[in-house]
């Protein structure tokens, strides 16, 4: 029998599937950025340390970074795409069936 419980109904549409959106979404920039960082040699722009790295946030108010923060993060993209591409992309493969547009920015 099919779920058509009105709560049910509402969640899946508006808040568990712009949530798949959003994964999708995030997995796509990831993985352009992961080829990005590949290409371009992060790993050697953005080594494991703790020189700051100077894009102005010491002067404008945002938080300050260093080399091992970034580092941080693109090994943080690294473990969220090896869990979407686990065991042959079973996890993507779920957000994409739930989501309308993983594609669309914004």
């Amino acid at each position: 029998m099919p779920n058509s419980n009105p709560q049910a109904v509402f969640i899946a549409n508006n808040k568990l599937r712009p949530l798949a959106d959003k994964f999708g979404q995030i997995y796509n920039l990831c993985k352009s950025l992961q080829a990005e960082a590949t290409a371009e040699n992060w790993t050697a722009l953005f080594p494991n340390d703790a020189q700051q790295v100077m894009d102005g946030s010491d002067i404008d108010g945002r938080t300050i970074c260093l080399n091992s923060d970034f580092s941080t993060l693109m090994g943080i993209v690294t473990t969220f795409l090896t869990y979407m591409e686990a065991t042959s992309n079973a996890n993507r493969n779920n957000v994409l069936k739930i989501a309308v547009n993983p594609e669309k920015v914004g």
